[in-house]
C-alpha cells in the first residue's frame, strides 16, 4: 500500500509539473499574440473598490477600470481638465454653489454577470451611479478614505453621514436609499451638485477615482459585509480584471466593450514626441500584466534582461545607471533605454500618530527632540542618491502660494535634540519607554530605513522598535490609527497647496487621509478658510500661517520632496510617468516589431 501511494504520488506530481508547463507555453503563446505592457508592483493590490483605493499600487491599477468625471490631459504640462465621462465643463450658477454636469451618452459598465439583462453588452452608465457611488463614500460599513472629498462641501452630504452613523441597520437602507438633496440627477445623463461654499479645487475632486460611479448591481452580488467591492471590479473603463494571482501577478485585459476614445493630438511644447499617434484610438494595449515583485533587485535584472517595459530605477542601482545625475550612463543608452525624472508631487517624512500616549497630544517637545535628532542630509544621499531635495515646508516646489520659510524650524542639531529631550521629561532618553516605528512594507530599502532611523534615535538616548508590515497591512494600521511613529508618504492626487494640508485637517483623520491624527482648531478654522479661496495673496498668507502651526506643532518631521528616475524600454511607446495622471496606461503602446529588433540585438 505504501508503495502504491508513492507511485501515485510520483505520477501526481508528473501530471502537476506538465500541467504546469502546458498553462505556462499556453500563457507565454497567448501574449505573443497580445500587445502587452509588462511591469512591477512592488505590493499586491489591496483593494479594487474605488471608495477605498488611496494606496499608490491599488491607484496604478483602478483607474483603468474605473473612470471619473474628469481627467488630466496627458500631453499637458500645466496639469489641464478635461471631461472624460462628463460631456462638457460644468455649467455653474451666478453665485458658483450650482454645478449642472452632462454626461455622455452611451457609456457602459463592462459585461458583467451582475447585470442580468445586459445581452453581453453591459449597463450603460447612467447618472444615478455617480450618486450611489458617492453616497457609498457616507456610509460608515464602507470607511471610505475618501469621506473628505464631500465632508463639508456638498449641501446634505453631512447630515445624510450623520443619520447614518445614528441609523439602526434596518434603517440604515432606507436613509441610504433615499439620499440628499445636494447631488440630483436631473435626468438619466445630467447631474446637478450643491455646494456649502465655494470649492476651486472641485474639478480636481471630480477627477479621483473616489468619485467614480460604481453600479449598484456590482455591489449587491460581489460587495462584502460591509458593502465593500474589494475583489471584483466593474467599471467602465478600458480595461477589465482578467487574472489575479495575489502576491504574484495582475493581469488586466482590454475591455472588449470599451467605448474608445482618441489620443490626444496637441501637446506642450515639452512633450512634442509624444503625439505621434494623434487621433489614434486608445487604448493600444490588449493586455497589462503587473508582476508583483516587493525586492528592488530582482526588478532590477528583469527589467535589464527585457522582461519587464518600465521600472521606477532601484536606489542601490542609480550609480550604475546615472551619471552626473541627470543622464543615463552609455550602456543603456545604446540599449535605447529612456529616462524621464519626475519631481515636486511625491514627500516623504516622519508621522507621530497624536493621539498617542507617548509621542502625541501635548507632547511637542519630544517630535520636536525626534525632529531634530534626524539627519536629513544623510537621508536623502542614502535613499535617494542625493535626488531628493530637504522639506523646508509641506509644499513642493512648483505649486502656487507655497510657504516663504527656506528651512526647517526643528532641523538637525543633536545639541537641541538632547535639550528638547530634557525639556520634555526624559534627560538622555531617561524613563521614555521604547518607542515603536512602523515600515511601509518589508522590502530591503525599508528595512534599512528602520536601521536608518534606529541609529538617528539613538544618538540622543532613545530606543526604537522597528515594525516590519506588508504594504496591505501597513495600510490598515494607518486606516486603524494604531501606529506610534511611521514612515510617513504622500503622492499629491491634485497640484494644490490644499491636497497636503488637508493631510493635517482635524476632520480627516483615521480612517481618512489625516494619518497623523492631527486636530489643531487654529489648523482647521486656517483650512477652511483656505480652502473656500483661489489662489493669490490671501490665500498665500493663510498658508504661511499653517506651515507655522505645522513646523511648530511637528505631526510631522520634515523629510525630503522626491525625484522618480523612471526608465522605459525603447519599445515602449507614449510613455509619460506622472503620479497625478493616474489613468496612463491607457495610452502607452508597445510596438513588437522594435521590440523584437532590440533583443535579438540583446
Amino acid at each position: 500500500m505504501m508503495g502504491r501511494l508513492h507511485w501515485r504520488g510520483w505520477w501526481v506530481g508528473v501530471f502537476c509539473v506538465v500541467l504546469g508547463f502546458s498553462l505556462s507555453c499556453t500563457r507565454k503563446l497567448e501574449d505573443e499574440r497580445l500587445r502587452v505592457f509588462r511591469g512591477f508592483e512592488k505590493d499586491d493590490v489591496k483593494t479594487w473598490d474605488p471608495a477605498n483605493a488611496y494606496d499608490l499600487v491599488s491607484l496604478d491599477l483602478v483607474p483603468l477600470i474605473y473612470e471619473t468625471l474628469y481627467q488630466y490631459s496627458y500631453l499637458s504640462d500645466r496639469y489641464e481638465l478635461e471631461p472624460l465621462l462628463a460631456e462638457t465643463l460644468p455649467q455653474y450658477s451666478a453665485d458658483r454653489l450650482t454645478l449642472t454636469i452632462p454626461i455622455k451618452k452611451g457609456v457602459r459598465f463592462q459585461d458583467d454577470p451582475c447585470f442580468r439583462e445586459s445581452r453581453g453588452q453591459g449597463r450603460e452608465l447612467k447618472a444615478q451611479d455617480f450618486i450611489y457611488a458617492w453616497k457609498r463614500l457616507a456610509m460608515p460599513s464602507v470607511q471610505s478614505q475618501g469621506w473628505w472629498v464631500l465632508d463639508g462641501k456638498v449641501a446634505g452630504a453631512n447630515a445624510f453621514h450623520d443619520l447614518l452613523l445614528k441609523a439602526t441597520p434596518q434603517d440604515s437602507a432606507f436613509i441610504f436609499q433615499r439620499g440628499w438633496d445636494g447631488v440630483q440627477a436631473v435626468d438619466d445623463y445630467t447631474l446637478q451638485i450643491k455646494l456649502l461654499k465655494p470649492t476651486p479645487t472641485l474639478l480636481s475632486l471630480l477627477a479621483m477615482n473616489f468619485t467614480s460611479p460604481v453600479a449598484h448591481e456590482a455591489v449587491e452580488k460581489y460587495g462584502d459585509r460591509q458593502g465593500n467591492l474589494s475583489d471584483h471590479p466593474v467599471g467602465t473603463g478600458p480595461f477589465i480584471l482578467k487574472r489575479w494571482e495575489r502576491n504574484h501577478e495582475i493581469v488586466l485585459d482590454k475591455n472588449p466593450n470599451f467605448r474608445g476614445e482618441e489620443y490626444p493630438t496637441t501637446a506642450s511644447s515639452n512633450f512634442m514626441g509624444l503625439i505621434q499617434d494623434g487621433g489614434k484610438t486608445i487604448p493600444f494595449l490588449d493586455r497589462i500584466s503587473m508582476q508583483v515583485v516587493k525586492e528592488d533587485q530582482p526588478r532590477w535584472l528583469n527589467f535589464l534582461k527585457g522582461n519587464r517595459d518600465a521600472i521606477v530605477l532601484p536606489k542601490d542601482n542609480f550609480r550604475q545607471a546615472i551619471t552626473d545625475q541627470v543622464n543615463l550612463v552609455p550602456d543603456l543608452v545604446k540599449k535605447g533605454i529612456h529616462l524621464q525624472i519626475e519631481t515636486g508631487s511625491v514627500i516623504r517624512f516622519i508621522l507621530f500618530n497624536m493621539k498617542d500616549s507617548v509621542v502625541g497630544g501635548d507632547h511637542k517637545y519630544l517630535r520636536q527632540a525626534l525632529s531634530s535628532a534626524i539627519d536629513r542630509e544623510e537621508w536623502i544621499n542614502i535613499f535617494t542618491n542625493g535626488t531628493g531635495k530637504k522639506m523646508v515646508n509641506a509644499i513642493p516646489p512648483g505649486i502656487k502660494d507655497r510657504p516663504t520659510s527656506n528651512r526647517i524650524k526643528y532641523d538637525f542639531d543633536l545639541a537641541s535634540a538632547k535639550n528638547l529631550l530634557k525639556k520634555a521629561g526624559y534627560p538622555d532618553g531617561k524613563g521614555l519607554p521604547t518607542l515603536r516605528f512602523d515600515l511601509r512594507a518589508a522590502s530591503t530599502t525599508d528595512r534599512q530605513f528602520g536601521e536608518f532611523i534606529t541609529e538617528q534615535f539613538k544618538k540622543i538616548g532613545v530606543k526604537v522598535e522597528v515594525i516590519s508590515n506588508t504594504f496591505p497591512a501597513f495600510l490598515e494600521k494607518m486606516r486603524q490609527g494604531a501606529t506610534q511613529i511611521a514612515h510617513g508618504s504622500w503622492s499629491m492626487d491634485y497640484p494644490d497647496a490644499e491636497n497636503i494640508y488637508q493631510l493635517l485637517y482635524g476632520p480627516n483623520q483615521a480612517p481618512g487621509p489625516n494619518e497623523a491624527n492631527y486636530n489643531s482648531p487654529q489648523m482647521n478654522l486656517l483650512y477652511e478658510q483656505m480652502s473656500t479661496l483661489h489662489a493669490g495673496s490671501k490665500r498665500a498668507q493663510l498658508i504661511e500661517k499653517m506651515d507655522a502651526i505645522l513646523q511648530e506643532d511637528c505631526p510631522w518631521a520634515l523629510g525630503y520632496y522626491e525625484a522618480a528616475y523612471d526608465l522605459s524600454q525603447p519599445w515602449l511607446m507614449n510613455f509619460r510617468s506622472n503620479p497625478i495622471i493616474l489613468n496612463r496606461f491607457k495610452y502607452y503602446r508597445v510596438d513588437p516589431f522594435i521590440k523584437k529588433r532590440y533583443l535579438e540585438q540583446w
